[in-house]
C-alpha cells in the first residue's frame, strides 16, 4: 500500500497503523496496539522508545513525499512560464 504523509491529519491514523506494521516487532495483530488504544496512541507509545534506524526510515519516507511535492511545484512553475511566454 501507499505510505501516507505524516503531516496530513486526515490520513494520520493510517500512517500510524502502517508505521507500526512496518517497524514494530509483532507476531499477531494484538501486538501492534492494545484493545483500548487508537492507532495514534499506539504509535505515540512506540515512538517514545524508537530506535534511530526506525526514526530515520520514517523521516526518509516523509522526505520522499516532500521531494515529490517540490518536483511537482517546479514542473507546474515551468509550465506556467512556458504558457505565459507563448501568449
Amino acid at each position: 500500500p501507499h505510505i501516507p504523509r505524516r503531516d496530513q491529519p486526515k490520513v494520520y491514523p493510517r500512517y500510524c497503523q502502517l508505521m507500526l506494521i512496518l517497524l514494530r516487532l509483532w507476531h499477531v495483530s494484538k501486538d501492534l496496539q492494545s484493545q483500548s488504544q487508537s492507532w495514534e496512541e499506539a504509535f505515540t507509545e512506540f515512538c517514545a522508545n524508537i530506535d534511530s534506524q526506525s526514526l530515520q526510515v520514517m523521516n526518509n519516507m516523509q522526505m520522499l513525499h516532500e521531494c515529490c511535492d517540490s518536483q511537482d511545484n517546479n514542473f507546474e512553475n515551468r509550465l506556467a512560464c512556458m504558457w505565459r511566454s507563448s501568449h
